[in-house]
This record gives C-alpha cells, structure tokens and sequence, in this order.
C-alpha cells in the first residue's frame, strides 16, 4: 500500500497537507481524511468501504484506465476491506470495462473473497449500449447479482441507510450518450417515498450532481457529466434533508455542494489514484479516508499513462493532483 501520511510526498509528485481533521484513530492508518462531514451521524459506529470505477477488464490492456492492473486493484482492495471489519462494500458504478460476460465473470470471481456483504449500482459502461459490439446482460442479470434484489434500493447498514439509484437507465431503455445518465421518474417516485422512511442516509448512484459543472479545468475538458435531470434529483434530495450523495463516473476525486446536498465524487480504483473511500460513521459525523492501493510504482505506472494518452487523461491527473494536494477536501469539524 502507497504511504499517504500527512506532510508526505508520494513518488507522483502530490505533497500532502496535515490533516487537521482526525477523528478516532481505528483506520488511521488507511490513509489520510479525504474529508469530515458532521452528517450523517449514527449512535451505531458504522464503516463502509465505497469502491468506484473498477473497470475490470479481462482481455484488454494499457490505456489510462490501466486495464492490465484492474483485477490487481479490485484484489487489493477487497483484501484491505476484510481487515478492516467493513459493514459493508459499496460499489458506485462502472464494475466492468465494457459490460462483456467475461468481464462480469471476472468481477463476480473477484468478489468470492469477501468477507462482508456488498451491494452496487451499475455504471454507464455495466448495461447494454446501441453500439456494443458484444452482449451484454440484461440489467435483471446486474440485479441479482450485485443488489439485495432490486434497483433502486434500501438497504441498512449499521446504522445508516444506504439508497442505491440505477442513473445509467434512460426513458428509451438505451443509452446514445453513455455519459450523461438520469434518474427515471418512478425512481424519483420511489425517492419521494422511501426517504421519509430513512434516518441518516447516503445516497449513492454512478453519475453526478451538477455540483463541479462551473468548474473551469485544464485542457478545456468537461469538469463534470452532471445526470440530465440532476436539477430534479437535488431538489428533492434537499427537500428531504438527505446528508450526503455519493457518484463515481468522474475518476476525479471530489466534493462538491447542489442545493445545500453534499457531493463525494468518488476516486476510481482503476485509474490514478487507484484508491477506495473509508466511511466510519459515529456520533459525531462521517469521515471519509483516502485509502489507496497501489504501492509508489504502480502508482507512479498509472499517473504515466494518464499523462501520455490523451487531454482528457491528462486533465483527469492533474486535477487529480490537485485535490490530493489539499486534503481534507471539506472538513466540518467544530
């Protein structure tokens, strides 16, 4: 595991600040605050791993999503989630590079080693697209496989509640712009009432809330692929005082605020950072540690890759480096 202590400097170049926001010590050594919330909150202390962007890939190599160490990455992680008695894994999308059988059957191989339960919404790359050139399973398949049975979804864990939303389902049935999702209108119903339902909760879906939309960035690139109704989304996430909503899809790790709704966007597990999210949940608040799974090497493998392959790669790394550099990203510690 790469060392991220405070006032470390990794071998990519990020200098890490001290980190003011140290809350109990029991995952200390997972890595640095990537951030301190004072919600959600519950009596009941709660820890779970939020793991975004394997891509797992079983054919393909190279490029900046570093196929060749994605099963390496998942492996990894779900190791370090074992030793640290997780209550569950949570999985923000995109488990497969290209929603193949092969690919699924690798993740699914992955998975038999883990140790606590875990629960996932699918990502843009995960279901079946106009212009795939193989097949893909049907989501029922994804259903049964990686939820409690259905999406969307209620789960509790410890003592918050986890609400998974399929953003990777369009009205058509298909997607013709994979990369801007939306949340159907019997999933906002569904919202509407399963979250007076809930305490403190965590929403958590593949594509993101508008929250880096106006974000100027490097190379001119797209900041954020914001879901198409994402207005109508926060609006009712704020409407009923929902904490905290998590998405991956960005591979630029994040927080960000929509109607007074907090954002994580999570980091991708395939790509630099090559890292994971740790959420221990108490009285007190919810800090999110930075947990990474690469050693200085391949860390270092990965940040090349996204330098040399393209704008887009290069944007996602520098402003990757740039949040890694200001850690915490939101520290709400009184």
């Amino acid at each position: 595991m790469t060392e991220h202590g405070a006032g470390t400097e990794s071998t990519s170049g990020v200098r890490k600040r001290n980190i003011s926001a140290e809350s109990s010590d029991a995952h200390a050594d997972a890595g640095p605050v990537f951030a301190h919330f004072t919600r959600p909150r519950s009596a009941v202390p709660t820890t779970i791993a939020l793991v975004s962007d394997t891509h797992i890939s079983s054919e393909n190599r190279g490029t900046w999503k570093v196929f060749h160490r994605t099963q390496a990455r998942l492996r990894t992680a779900l190791a370090d989630a074992n030793t640290r008695d997780v209550d569950a894994v949570v999985f923000a999308g995109d488990l497969t590079e290209d929603g193949s059988a092969a690919d699924f059957e690798a993740f699914d191989s992955l998975l038999s080693s883990l140790d606590v339960p875990f629960f996932a919404v699918p990502g843009n790359h995960d279901v079946p697209k106009s212009f795939d050139a193989h097949e893909t399973p049907a989501l029922s398949s994804f259903e049964a496989d990686f939820t409690p049975g259905e999406l969307p979804f209620h789960e509790r864990i410890g003592g918050v509640d986890i609400l998974g939303l399929n953003s990777a389902e369009t009205p058509e049935g298909s997607l013709a712009d994979c990369h801007d999702g939306e949340i159907s209108a019997a999933q906002l119903a569904w919202l509407e009432e399963s979250l007076p339902k809930t305490d403190e909760s965590i929403v958590v879906m593949h594509h993101n809330l508008p929250g880096l939309a106006c974000e100027a960035s490097v190379h001119s690139w797209r900041p954020s692929f914001p879901t198409r109704n994402a207005d109508e989304l926060a609006s009712l996430l704020a409407r009923h005082d929902v904490p905290l909503h998590v998405s991956g899809h960005l591979h630029v790790p994040s927080v960000a605020e929509t109607n007074g709704v907090r954002e994580i966007v999570a980091p991708s597990l395939c790509s630099f950072p090559q890292a994971y999210l740790l959420f221990e949940i108490d009285r007190t608040g919810t800090t999110v540690r930075f947990v990474p799974t690469a050693d200085p090497e391949e860390t270092r493998e990965a940040y090349n890759h996204a330098k040399r392959d393209s704008a887009r790669s290069d944007a996602v790394a520098e402003m990757t480096l740039d949040r890694l550099g200001a850690l915490p990203l939101a520290n709400e510690s009184t």
